[in-house]
């Protein structure tokens, strides 16, 4: 064997989701060719491939496997950036039904020459692939046995990559990261209690517990996995190999790992609907950098930048009356007419847009055609549509490709096809109190069709650091979209003070985001020293209180935009006190914290001595804290000492 080629990186994705969830959007064309903000779904595993380090890449397709290959074709002759240091092979095979099936497949042909990544053409990402994969060479050192490294993102609780699909609960030696148990939830599963297998204790000194990992679909795997799959035929799916490897670990003499992403890597699986508008966003919002429109990846620099992360091709026409307003995507050579006004939503290319239309929230494809005094709320339009005039389109409604919306109509939650037998399948709301929608014939096997989400463009979560889960926020009573925008704030100083990125800079996403959310200013100063005091960094320091020092250094030009009045100090002062009786890293240090604050000029004596009256009369469990009394002790004699010396 070419001693080059066996050290080539190799990567395996598997082009179907083997599920019914893009349906009826994906039942004529390939998964790997939906757009996501605008760009083909494999464009994005490609290239983060590509940078990731990999050099050998094979795309397995069980259907359209043609269409996946002449698009791949098109992407070499077009001199795709990642066909420069890439080999992309396309297998095709029409008998495969689940992913078990591949990797026998895979195993049958004897492609795989050593360890290998195994991914999802749902999978997003940025992450190293060449760096995971030395990571899990290293574990197969120390254990044989090791079959595949599993890659998570851990995620605030309510992110919407998580709560929009299966929970995971995951135990897992702490010392070695070897997974002992791994379990999926349904969605709005009512299950209290988790039910721990006494010996994961017993044997083990310290076990670590997960539920709030986002699954990347993504596994980096020894060359023994392809055998496994074959040697047992009960293994259909991911799920089902963990299973059968956790449960026969000495019979199949083989182990599963574990590794968390951290920082600014991002990885998401696009799954259904709710996710794929929680990705198209992040996107936008440069979540995935480098692979994002400002960095002109896929060659995308014929896009124009705007202000609140609306980006249009500079072959589009827009309107001097148009309004795009936020979070707007527009397509090459697509036109937007009069009066009308954009929002949250993606706008394929070749599309026009009439007068006075409406969109919001919605997703709007290829070679589309919008007329005059149209609302398209919360919906997805697929290619070659006509809305004709007058057109009410709203909650979740699907419009598949090639169909045209008579004038007048109102759809509510519709799916719309077009078949040789005009049919149309009514989506009926969810008993609960979720805006989820369920397709009456979503079949068995417990996997719910998961529609548009009625208000998805107000309530979805950028991306989150893995320092800024739900422990940080223990028992936050704050509504969604605040609790939201505390997480991406807390995300943006995290990475700035990681960074070292200029205030200015950081100032500017975090007043994006209030508008985004609509956060009232008030809102905004408490939730910036909320941040501030919740940055992971601080939980993983042992000395908070000169970790806390240095933060406010560094940003101490961000505190002087908000903090600059009376009621702004009151609101840092209200923060504060949060933060010291929900973060356990705070724990007794308020008056240490309020010294930091006060030697900084943020805060002065007077809104201080209000703010410590008010903690009294309330019975604020912090009031008599004694490093905070300790404080006023001081600054009652501080200000005594000033007053004798004037």
């Amino acid at each position: 064997m070419d001693i080059d080629k066996e050290n080539v990186v190799q990567a395996v994705v598997i082009m179907d989701t083997f599920n019914g969830h893009f349906s009826p959007i994906c039942d004529n064309k390939p998964m790997g060719l939906l757009p996501v903000a605008g760009v083909p779904l494999i464009n994005y595993i490609l290239e983060s491939l590509s940078n990731g380090g990999v050099g050998e890449v094979i795309l397995f397709c069980c259907k359209y496997g043609q269409k996946i290959k002449d698009y791949i074709r098109k992407c070499i002759e077009d001199k795709a950036v990642w066909s420069v240091s890439m080999d992309v092979q396309v297998m095709m095979s029409d008998t495969c039904q689940t992913m078990g099936d591949v990797m026998r497949e895979i195993d049958a042909a004897g492609l795989i020459r050593g360890n290998f990544i195994l991914a999802g053409v749902n999978s997003v990402t940025n992450i190293n692939f060449a760096s995971l994969l030395e990571q899990h060479k290293q574990t197969c050192k120390k254990d044989k046995g090791a079959a595949m490294t599993l890659v998570y993102k851990k995620l605030a609780w309510e992110h919407p990559l998580i709560s929009a699909d299966k929970p995971i609960f995951l135990a897992a030696d702490a010392n070695t990261n070897k997974v002992l148990m791994h379990q999926k939830y349904k969605q709005k599963s009512t299950e209290k209690t988790i039910s721990l297998p006494l010996e994961i204790v017993l044997n083990h000194s310290e076990v670590k517990l997960h539920h709030n990992l986002a699954d990347a679909s993504i596994a980096l795997c020894s060359p023994s996995v392809p055998p496994l799959f074959s040697d047992n035929f009960d293994f259909q799916t991911r799920d089902d190999f963990i299973h059968g490897i956790l449960i026969n670990e000495e019979i199949l003499a083989s182990s599963l790992y574990y590794t968390l992403l951290k920082g600014h890597q991002y990885a998401a699986t696009v799954t259904n609907w709710k996710t794929y508008q929680t990705v198209c966003r992040d996107v936008l919002h440069n979540w995935t950098y480098p692979i994002t429109f400002e960095a002109g990846t896929f060659n995308q620099n014929n896009y124009i930048t705007m202000c609140n992360h609306i980006f249009r091709a500079k072959s589009s026409t827009l309107s001097r009356s148009c309004s795009l307003e936020e979070d707007v995507l527009i397509g090459a050579n697509t036109q937007i007419n009069d009066n009308t006004i954009i929002s949250k939503s993606m706008i394929g290319k070749n599309c026009v847009i009439g007068n006075n239309v409406t969109i919001k929230g919605s997703h709007i494809m290829n070679n589309v055609v919008i007329k005059d005094n149209c609302t398209v709320v919360h919906s997805f339009i697929d290619d070659n549509c006509v809305i004709e005039e007058k057109c009410i389109i709203e909650n979740g409604t699907m419009i598949a490709s090639n169909v045209v919306v008579e004038a007048g109509s109102h759809l509510k939650g519709n799916i719309l096809e077009s078949t040789e037998v005009e049919r149309e399948k009514t989506l009926m709301k969810s008993t609960s109190e979720s805006t989820e929608w369920e397709n009456e014939s979503s079949g068995s096997g417990g996997d719910d069709f998961i529609g548009f989400e009625k208000s998805w463009s107000d309530s979805q979560s950028c991306y989150s650091s893995d320092g800024s889960d739900e422990s940080s926020l223990p028992d936050s009573p704050v509504p969604e979209d605040t609790n939201i925008f505390l997480q991406e704030v807390i995300d943006s100083l995290a990475r700035g003070y990681e960074e070292k990125l200029k205030n200015d800079y950081l100032i500017l996403e975090i007043n994006s985001s209030r508008y985004a959310y609509n956060i009232q200013l008030h809102e905004v100063n408490f939730f910036v020293v909320r941040a501030l005091l919740s940055i992971p960094v601080l939980a993983e320091n042992k000395n908070v209180v000169n970790t806390m020092k240095d933060i406010l250094k560094y940003f101490r030009p961000v505190l002087a935009n908000y903090i600059k009045t009376k009621s702004s100090i009151m609101d840092c002062l209200r923060a504060v006190e949060d933060s010291c009786i929900k973060c356990e890293w705070l724990d007794g240090k308020a008056g240490q914290i309020l010294h930091l604050l006060y030697e900084a000029d943020v805060v002065d004596e007077d809104s201080l001595l209000e703010w410590h009256q008010d903690l009294q009369e309330n019975e604020s469990p912090i009031a008599n804290q004694p490093s905070l009394v300790k404080f006023f002790d001081w600054l009652e004699e501080a200000s005594e000492e000033s007053d004798e010396s004037d």
